[in-house]
């Protein structure tokens, strides 16, 4: 019976945090859950949680935080101390914060006060890699949004924010659980992040496209080695970055009828560059490719909902686009077989001299602009005939039938 009470006395000893002899002092007070300040603050620590979090598990003591308290025996302490300074021990996290727009919003007080336990926390911070950590990448989403769906006011809204969640990129943080996704902090940064149109933010126009290509190396390589790349490699404003063709928080895999680069939408993303007449003006290309693009075959049935037929990246090519003088380019003269061929097998160089861009039939191709012409005026004709016939047979019905009557 003696052994019995024993082990059940060890056990419940072992259910009962051990304070280390520095942080014994304070938890005479703080481990009390009704312990509170006179705004009705809670002052409980959850000690077992301290543990285990990266600081306890470091054998970090109350004071290593606290240092205004180091060597103060004259409890209990002011309820007011010193604002803990992450900086002492994290003094490169601490430099880059001070740069960023979180501390640039604390500096001006602009909606709320932002600091390290917002993203952290304070008794439970745990390791970054740890499953528990709200800074986990599966975690850190939600994270983000109890500020940026409560609190922050951006011109763009709280809709902007959430549109995140129906992403392929969150699709797969939440569904597929994979961590390499593209969370918060791999497109804006962590420490350091910036406003949107800072020149050193990571989601400006200077820096997006090597932001997405730490993940999408290469369509990066693709990209710049295109006719778009190039430009935006010499400072071009003008040209297309990844988030004017896929947008930015709510990008969609191609093959989601909700993407913007959608099979049946494609066409109108690129005509609004290549339909603006200013554009064509500078940089030398043709406008009305849409209108052009939408009077053939393959526009007709795109705008019929029809996904499998050929759009402007079937012929041009996605990321890497280059002109068509460039033998590499998917249109140059000795490619356009193959590149007609993905969709219709066996067609050779005559099948690929037909034109999709078609301005004006009547100056590139007249015989078809004859027989177009023709066919016209025969399907008119053929029309009124019938009209015609229809409305006399009508009027010989009703003509009898009163002759009758």
């Amino acid at each position: 019976m003696k052994k019995y009470l024993t082990l059940v006395v060890f056990l419940m000893l072992a259910c009962v945090p051990i304070f280390s002899e520095a942080d014994e002092d304070c938890m005479i007070c703080h481990e009390d859950p009704d312990l509170k300040t006179e705004e009705g603050k809670s002052l409980f620590i959850e000690y077992v949680k301290f543990l285990s979090s990266v600081h306890g598990e470091s054998g970090i003591s109350c004071v290593g935080c606290h240092s205004d308290l180091q060597g103060f025996e004259d409890f209990p302490h002011a309820e007011k101390l010193e604002t803990v300074s992450c900086g002492e021990c994290h003094d490169k996290a601490e430099e880059e914060f001070k740069a960023s727009i979180h501390s640039e919003a604390t500096i001006k007080k602009d909606s709320l006060t932002v600091s390290c336990k917002d993203c952290h926390g304070k008794h439970d911070i745990r390791n970054k890699d740890d499953f528990d950590s709200r800074v986990f990448p599966l975690n850190l989403p939600r994270t983000c949004e109890l500020c940026h769906l409560e609190k922050v006011k951006r011109e763009r809204g709280v809709e902007f924010i959430k549109q995140y969640e129906k992403s392929i990129h969150f699709e797969g943080l939440e569904k597929a659980g994979l961590t390499t996704s593209s969370n918060c902090s791999n497109c804006h940064g962590a420490h350091d992040i910036k406003a949107v149109h800072h020149p050193l933010s990571r989601v400006s126009r200077e820096n997006i496209i090597g932001t997405c290509g730490t993940c999408h190396v290469g369509i990066e390589r693709d990209y710049l080695e295109g006719v778009h790349g190039k430009d935006y490699a010499k400072g071009s404003k003008d040209v297309p970055v990844c988030t004017d063709c896929h947008n930015e928080h709510d990008i969609s895999s191609p093959q989601s009828l909700d993407s913007r680069v959608y099979a049946t939408k494609i066409a109108e993303v690129c005509s609004r560059c290549h339909d603006d007449e200013a554009l064509s003006r500078q940089y030398g290309f043709l406008t009305s490719r849409l209108k052009t693009y939408s009077g053939s075959f393959h526009g007709t049935a795109s705008k019929f909902g029809e996904a499998r037929v050929a759009n402007c990246a079937s012929c041009h090519g996605f990321h890497g686009i280059r002109p068509s003088s460039d033998p590499k380019s998917s249109i140059h003269p000795d490619n356009l077989p193959e590149t007609c061929g993905t969709c219709h097998p066996g067609a050779g160089k005559n099948f690929a001299e037909g034109k999709i861009h078609v301005i004006s039939e009547k100056i590139s191709n007249k015989w078809a602009y004859l027989v177009k012409i023709f066919y016209i005026i025969l399907i008119i004709v053929i029309v009124s005939i019938f009209l015609i016939f229809i409305a006399a047979d009508i009027f010989h019905r009703v003509f009898r039938r009163r002759k009758r009557e």
